[in-house]
């Protein structure tokens, strides 16, 4: 191992939140990993990792450091990509983090297109409806869907979503149809529980006109095909985006209530490190998902 190894090794315990936990995701012996990381504490002289058998914490000098230095590990990479050639050829690893169903059902059919037209691309997919750490998990690019909260990323916006109230045909069977915009106070929704939906949302219609819906909803779900399967299986109501449901109501199995009342639009939005030097692996993904992106039902090209 290299120094710089060392230094990569120790960011990945921290990250991992145990010697053994890096050791398995880097393919090592706990042993080498532990004492990979007592040298390079005696070669900097001070202790950065809190050990024990279940878990390991950096000291606060550690802390500092490895904030530092993972910065400073970004650039590194994407020096040597350049260097090596990386920023003419697509090539070497590219890890994107996508919404789970979001990137099950579509991104990753986009990376394996990418990566036979460029065999020495290597994808790395990492799916979760939660925000990650992009300089944490080294990751290249994140596909994020709706509203964005401050940060340093730079963003780009590769498609505007159009929404759609929905349910199943079953339960308008049992539960009857709403005719306008204030029956859907007297039904049963289905909520995705986190920050991308509430009981509480407005509705635009004709002449612009704008309706506040309250909703009561006895159903929950923390992932989207969660949602999806609910809604599907007659649990309610749900305002989602029409590249969800796109397929479900060709087929007969949803149907799009109140379509002349809208949901708020969302959007889908990349975000990257910032930097000057972006690898041409990174700019090949982000040059397809402009693409795609808006091919999708429901979705179409930003203003």
């Amino acid at each position: 191992m290299s120094d710089i190894d060392d230094l990569r090794l120790f960011c990945r315990v921290i990250e991992a939140g145990s010697l053994r936990a890096a050791a398995a995701d880097l393919g090592m012996d706990p042993s080498n990993v532990t004492r990979r990381l007592v040298a390079l504490e005696q070669r900097l002289g001070a202790k950065l990792v809190n050990r024990s058998r279940v878990r390991s914490t950096a000291t606060d000098v550690g802390q500092s450091y490895y904030e530092r230095l993972k910065h400073l590990l970004v650039q590194l990479d994407e020096l040597e990509d350049d260097v090596g050639g990386a920023a003419v050829e697509p090539r070497g690893q590219l890890r994107v983090a996508a919404p789970g169903v979001f990137g099950a059902r579509h991104v990753t059919p986009w990376l394996h297109e990418l990566q036979l037209q460029w065999p020495r691309l290597d994808v790395n997919v990492v799916l979760s409806d939660e925000p990650v750490d992009l300089i944490e998990l080294r990751i290249d690019i994140a596909i994020r869907i709706g509203s964005l909260k401050d940060s340093s990323l730079t963003v780009s916006r590769l498609g505007m979503m159009h929404t759609a109230i929905v349910a199943a045909p079953s339960y308008l069977a049992r539960a009857g149809t709403p005719q306008t915009p204030d029956d859907l106070a007297n039904h049963q929704h289905v909520i995705h529980s986190n920050s991308l939906q509430s009981e509480e949302f407005d509705l635009r219609g004709p002449k612009h006109k704008v309706v506040k819906v309250h909703c009561h909803s006895r159903f929950r779900a923390s992932s989207i095909l969660g949602v999806l399967h609910a809604v599907t299986a007659g649990a309610g109501f749900n305002a989602g985006p029409l590249w969800l449901y796109a397929d479900a109501i060709d087929r007969g199995e949803l149907r799009h209530i109140l379509p002349e009342w809208r949901p708020p639009n969302g959007f889908v939005h990349a975000l990257t490190v910032p930097g000057r030097h972006r690898p041409a692996k990174i700019r090949a993904a982000l040059e397809l998902f402009r693409a795609r992106v808006p091919q999708l039902p429901g979705i179409v090209k930003p203003s």
